[in-house]
């Protein structure tokens, strides 16, 4: 009996650590694509992706390959490595499931770029993102862009670890 305790126990603490090192390899994945953001690397954003991943885009209502998203993006990172912006993304996580090699996150994001005159520009978006770890590199299958919000919902947003 008391065999069985300490295997349980053991399980546990594996299971508890598992699942927070698992948050912690999203967690530098996210930070990778927000310092590619923040760079304008746009050759390192995009590897941040599975080759084969979805955009659906809930805003107008259509979906299409990751590639198509990268040829409305790339002004942006060209743009920001020239210095013509600073663009950034801010992450709150409504709900993450996941295990070892799967994870589905939803949340808000807060995406904003500065001007050189100073002008911003802050979109809010409720998102969800679709991960799968292949040769033990975190790769997003599908990325949801839900819906706008707005600031006020942003700033009252509680997010989870």
């Amino acid at each position: 009996m008391r065999r069985n305790f300490i295997l349980i126990g053991i399980f546990l603490v594996q299971s508890i650590f598992a699942g927070v090192n698992v948050i912690s390899q999203l967690d530098r994945s996210w930070e990778a694509m927000k310092n590619s953001i923040n760079n304008g690397d746009f050759r390192k954003f995009k590897t941040m992706y599975h080759r084969d991943a979805i955009m659906v885009n809930g805003i107008k209502d259509s979906t299409y390959s990751i590639r198509n998203a990268f040829d409305t993006w790339e002004q942006g990172f060209k743009d920001t490595k020239a210095g013509i912006i600073d663009a950034d993304l801010e992450l709150k996580f409504s709900r993450r499931v996941y295990d070892n090699d799967t994870a589905h996150e939803t949340g808000i994001f807060h995406y904003y770029t500065i001007k050189e005159s100073g002008e911003r520009t802050d979109s809010f978006i409720h998102f969800e993102a679709l991960w799968i770890k292949k040769q033990n590199k975190w790769l997003m299958l599908m990325e949801n862009q839900i819906s706008r919000t707005s600031k006020s919902e942003w700033d009252s947003f509680n997010s989870v670890q």
